[in-house]
Order: C-alpha cells, then sequence, then structure tokens
C-alpha cells in the first residue's frame, strides 16, 4: 500500500507519481501570552485567558520525490505540481497515515531539486493545531423510508429551493443531516446530483442501498475526482 497525501483535489501518487521519502507532523506549539509587572519579578501568564490553552499551527514536513528522464515531461510535471499547491485560504489534506482525520493546510512551502533525472521536492504546510475526524456518513435516505431514490433528491432540491429564499425548510434535525450528503454545511443542487448519481448505480447492482454502499460509492466519486479511476 501506498501511503501517500491528497490536498486540493490531488493525490501525490496517483496524480503526480510523487513518492513520499519522508514525512513530519509537527506538534501544535502552545501559546506564550506572558506579561511582566513592570519593576517587579511578577509575571502573568495570559494563555488561558478565554478558558483553555491555545496553540499556534502546526507544519507537516514532506520530502517526495519522482524519477523522469525526459527533461519535457519533467518540466512540464513541475509546473502542474507548483499550480495545484497554490490556493487562497485552507484546503483539507488527508494523510494516509491518519486515514480517519485530516488537516486544515494553508497554501505550502515548496522546494524542488533535480540530478541525474532524479526530481525531490520538500513542501511545508502550515496547518491549524487540530486534527480533525473526516466526516461522519450518513444514508441519503431523507424521508426515512429505507430506500434512496427519486424522492430523496426531490426532498433535497425542494429544500434548497427554499434556503434559497430564505424559507424554513420544514425538514427535521436529522433529514437534514441525510439532505446534505456532501457534508459541507450547506443543502445544494450538488447534494440532489450526488444522490441522484447513487440512486441510478443502485439500479445496476453496482452498489447496495446500506451504509457500506453510499460510502464506497463516495470513496468512488472522490477518486474520480482526484484522477484515480
Amino acid at each position: 500500500m501506498i501511503e501517500e497525501f491528497s490536498v486540493n483535489g490531488v493525490h501525490s501518487y496517483h496524480t503526480f507519481g510523487l513518492r513520499i521519502l519522508k514525512r513530519k507532523i509537527g506538534s501544535a506549539p502552545k501559546d506564550s501570552i506572558t506579561e511582566r509587572v513592570p519593576f517587579s519579578n511578577v509575571t502573568y501568564d495570559f494563555s488561558r485567558i478565554y478558558g483553555k490553552q491555545s496553540y499556534g499551527e502546526r507544519i507537516l514536513s514532506y520530502e517526495l520525490e519522482f524519477v523522469c528522464m525526459n527533461k519535457k515531461i519533467a518540466q512540464n510535471r513541475i509546473i502542474e505540481i507548483l499550480k495545484k499547491l497554490k490556493w487562497d485560504g485552507r484546503k483539507n489534506l488527508y494523510d494516509d497515515l491518519l486515514c480517519d482525520y485530516h488537516y486544515e493546510v494553508r497554501e505550502p512551502e515548496i522546494d524542488f531539486s533535480e540530478s541525474h533525472g532524479v526530481y525531490n521536492f520538500k513542501i511545508k504546510f502550515p496547518a491549524n493545531p487540530e486534527i480533525k475526524p473526516n466526516m461522519s456518513v450518513v444514508l441519503p435516505d431523507v424521508d426515512g423510508d429505507g430506500l434512496v431514490n427519486s424522492a430523496d433528491v426531490s426532498m433535497i432540491l425542494d429544500a434548497y429551493s427554499k434556503l434559497s429564499t430564505g424559507e424554513e425548510t420544514g425538514l427535521t434535525w436529522e433529514q437534514l443531516q441525510a439532505a446534505d450528503a456532501d457534508k459541507d454545511g450547506m443543502i445544494t443542487s450538488g447534494d440532489a446530483s450526488l444522490v441522484m448519481g447513487f440512486y441510478s448505480e443502485l439500479a445496476t447492482g453496482k452498489y447496495e442501498c446500506t451504509i457500506e454502499g453510499w460510502t464506497a460509492y463516495l470513496n468512488d466519486m472522490k477518486k474520480l475526482d482526484e484522477g484515480v479511476i
């Protein structure tokens, strides 16, 4: 098994052929907020002023490489890597080392070098201090009849339409959780499309209408987005 990472819709190995040589998951440093009383030996620690200790960003460091003897192909791959590792804000980074968790990272620092056709990359991602669990999977059976079908798609689209105009959806909390199929915290037409795709695949027998079947479908959609399948 190749333990790599994915971020911003790309996979370090399957997309770019990069193999991890080393990884270092740094600890999140404690914030030290102290103030010394003038002309005294008394120092006050305000690090827990809001009730709990605050922390700074952790650093995720990776050293990776790919081998390519064709300069043109290598050049194009390097440019694509640099493009894909640029963004504003934060993105979720999934590392196979902790497969049930993810990090929220900013745009990384990147250094690369070449020696006899071996291209070496050193990449450092600044990350939020928390290591967050991946989303819990909820079967998108919005109407609760034990099936995932066009009726559930219609309920998602109806909820999306009402939310767009500021209306109440009329759905229970459990139904709202089921309607947010991609677990991005919003109910959109994308959720309806995702559920419609699953419903269509159910008819072919590729997946079962179960949590396991839905999870397998989501994983396949994620791999498709990453260009793996």
